[in-house]
C-alpha cells in the first residue's frame, strides 16, 4: 500500500495554546494547508468502518497518496529525472567509444552485439518485471533493478575482451527493461491519471536531450580519460537515483495479484523474442546467408509466439495476464506504441542519412534535424498533458496525432534536392509535433485502464510494444533504403502506418482521467 512519511494513522491532536493542531487522517486532503478541507470518500469510508467495527476496502493509492501535487511528487519526480539521465545516456553514449573500445579489447566482428545484446535483453526482461512489479510490490523490484544496472555498468568498465564486453551488456539489458518498465508503473502509484502527462513531460524532456548530447559525452570521456569511464559515469549517477528513489517512491505491497512469475512461459517468450530479432537483423542487413538463415528463424519466431500464446491463454498465472490483452484500450494503446516504434522511432536513426543523401549537406546539418524532432515532440508533450490535466480527456488526441504525423510523412514523400534545410525541418518538426501528442499517453492510458493489480503487465505491454516496432521498423526501412533508391515511397508506407494508427485509435472506449487519486478508475464519457 503507497505510504508517505507525512500520511499517519492517528487522530486529530488536542488543542494546544488556543490553537487545534490537525493531524492527518486517511483519506484526508490538506490541499497545501494545516487544516485538512475534509474527507474524501476514502475518508468517509475509513470512519464509517471505525465505527461499525468492520474494516473498509477502498484503494490503497486513494487512502494514503497525499495531494496532488506534494513536496513527495516533486521528490518523485526529480529522482526519475536522474535515473532518466542515466538510463537515456546509456543507450546511446557507447556509439562514439567504439572504435577505441576495438582498439583496446579486439573483436570488431562483434562490436554490433554491444548494442544488440543489451537492447535484445531488456525487451526481453520488461514483461518478466512488469509482471515481478505487480506479485512482489514495484518499488523492491524497482530499486533492486537500479543497483543491478549500476553495478552492471561498472563491470562493463572492467572487462577486458569483447565477448566479455557483450556478456556485461546483456547483464546490463536485462536489468534495465525493469528500470525502464517500473519507472513509469511507480508514478502510477503516486500521481493520478489526469495529472501524470504533466509530471512526465520534463522526464520526456531529459530523455530526448540525454540521448542527443550522450554521445558526444561519450567522446569527450573516449578522447580525455578513456573508453572505461563510459561506463563508469554511472556510478555516481546510478547512486544518487538510488538514494533518491529509495526516499521519494512510495511502499507498495502487491497490489492484490496473486500468483507467480511463469518462468517456463517466460523463457518460450525470450526465445520468439531472440528469433524475432535476428531475423530482423538478417534481413535488415541483407547477409550472403539470410535466406536460409531467414526462413529458419521465422519457422521458430512463428511457432514460439504460437507456443507463447497457446501458454498464455490456458496457463493459471500467465506472463501476460489474459485480462490486460483483453481490454481494448490496452490493445489500442500497444498497437500505438508499436505504430510510433515503426513509423517514428525506428526512422530517426536513417533519418539524417537520408537527408544528407538528398540535400548534399554535411553530416552536421543533417543530424541537426533531430533536435527539430525533439523541439516539436516536447512542444506537444507540455501542450497535450496540460490539457488534459484542466479536462481529463483524452480520446482524440491519438487520432489527431496520428493523422498530423501521416501528414508530415506524405509531405516528406516530396523531398527531392530542391528543398532547403529549414523546410526539411520544418516537416520533421511537424511529425515530432504529431508524435508527442500520444507518446507517453499510451502508457497512461494502459495504466488508467488495467486494475492496480495489474499495472506493471500493463505498463511492460505498452513498452514491449514500442521496443518490437523499433526492431522491426529499423530492419525494414533498412532493407528498403538497401534495395531501392525511392526515398518518398518510404515515406509514403510510413504514412500508411501512422494512417492505420488514426484508424485504430478510433476504437479507444469514450473514458476520462480520474483528477483526484492515482489507481482512481478513470470515468466513461457521455
Amino acid at each position: 500500500m503507497p505510504t508517505f512519511n507525512d500520511s499517519k494513522d492517528v487522530r486529530p491532536a488536542p488543542a494546544r495554546r488556543g490553537r487545534i493542531r490537525w493531524a492527518r487522517m486517511p483519506g484526508w486532503h490538506s490541499h497545501g494547508c494545516d487544516r485538512p478541507s475534509g474527507p474524501s470518500l476514502a475518508g468517509y469510508a475509513h470512519i464509517a468502518a471505525s465505527y461499525s467495527g468492520r474494516t473498509a476496502t477502498v484503494p490503497s493509492a486513494t487512502l494514503m497518496s497525499p495531494a496532488y501535487p506534494s513536496i513527495r511528487h516533486r521528490r518523485l519526480q526529480a529522482a526519475l529525472l536522474v535515473v532518466t539521465l542515466l538510463t537515456a545516456m546509456d543507450q546511446t553514449i557507447v556509439a562514439t567509444a567504439l572504435p577505441a573500445i576495438v582498439r583496446d579489447v579486439g573483436g570488431r566482428t562483434a562490436m554490433g552485439w554491444v548494442f544488440a545484446s543489451y537492447t535484445l535483453a531488456m525487451t526481453i526482461s520488461m514483461p518478466v518485471y512488469g509482471r515481478l512489479g505487480d506479485l512482489r510490490g514495484r518499488r523492491s523490484v524497482f530499486l533492486v533493478c537500479l543497483a543491478g544496472f549500476v553495478i552492471s555498468s561498472v563491470a562493463c568498465g572492467l572487462a577486458t575482451t569483447m565477448l566479455h564486453l557483450v556478456g556485461l551488456r546483456a547483464i546490463q539489458g536485462l536489468a534495465g527493461g525493469g528500470v525502464l518498465v517500473l519507472s513509469q508503473a511507480v508514478v502510477a502509484d503516486a500521481v493520478p491519471a489526469r495529472h501524470r502527462g504533466q509530471f512526465m513531460a520534463p522526464v520526456g524532456l531529459v530523455f530526448a536531450t540525454a540521448s542527443v548530447v550522450a554521445p558526444l559525452v561519450g567522446g569527450v570521456l573516449t578522447d580525455t580519460v578513456g573508453w572505461r569511464w563510459v561506463f563508469w559515469v554511472n556510478l555516481p549517477l546510478g547512486v544518487t537515483a538510488l538514494a533518491m528513489a529509495f526516499k521519494s517512491i512510495p511502499r507498495t505491497e502487491s497490489a492484490g495479484a496473486s500468483g507467480k512469475v511463469d518462468v517456463p512461459g517466460a523463457i518460450v517468450y525470450a526465445v520468439a523474442v531472440t528469433a524475432l530479432v535476428s531475423l530482423t537483423g538478417t534481413v535488415g542487413h541483407g547477409l550472403p546467408w539470410g535466406k536460409q538463415a531467414g526462413a529458419a528463424l521465422l519457422v521458430m519466431t512463428v511457432l514460439a509466439t504460437g507456443v507463447f500464446v497457446r501458454r498464455m491463454l490456458r496457463h493459471a498465472d500467465p506472463l501476460i495476464p489474459v485480462g490486460v490483452m483483453k481490454d481494448r484500450t490496452i490493445t489500442v494503446s500497444t498497437w500505438l506504441g508499436l505504430t510510433i516504434g515503426v513509423a517514428v522511432f525506428a526512422l530517426v536513426g536513417y533519418l539524417p542519412t537520408i537527408v544528407q543523401t538528398v540535400l548534399d549537406v554535411p553530416a552536421t546539418a543533417s543530424g541537426a534535424l533531430l533536435l527539430a524532432l525533439i523541439v516539436g515532440m516536447m512542444a506537444s508533450i507540455f501542450g497535450t498533458s496540460a490539457l488534459i490535466s484542466r479536462t481529463g480527456k483524452y480520446r482524440r488526441l491519438p487520432v489527431l496525432g496520428c493523422a498530423v504525423s501521416a501528414g508530415a510523412m506524405v509531405a516528406l514523400s516530396r523531398l527531392d534536392a530542391s528543398w532547403s534545410l529549414v523546410h526539411t525541418a520544418a516537416w520533421v518538426g511537424v511529425l515530432g509535433i504529431g508524435t508527442g501528442c500520444y507518446m507517453q499517453l499510451v502508457t497512461t492510458m494502459a495504466q488508467d485502464a488495467a486494475p492496480s493489480e495489474h499495472v506493471g503487465s500493463a505498463t511492460s505491454t505498452v513498452s514491449l510494444g514500442r521496443e518490437l516496432g523499433v526492431t522491426i521498423g529499423a530492419a525494414a526501412i533498412g532493407s528498403a533504403l538497401a534495395t531501392q533508391s525511392d526515398e518518398g515511397g518510404l515515406f509514403l508506407a510510413l504514412a500508411g502506418v501512422l494512417a492505420l494508427g488514426a484508424v485504430v485509435s478510433l476504437l479507444l472506449p469514450h473514458r476520462e482521467f480520474a483528477g483526484d487519486h492515482p489507481g482512481a478508475p478513470g470515468d466513461s464519457a457521455a
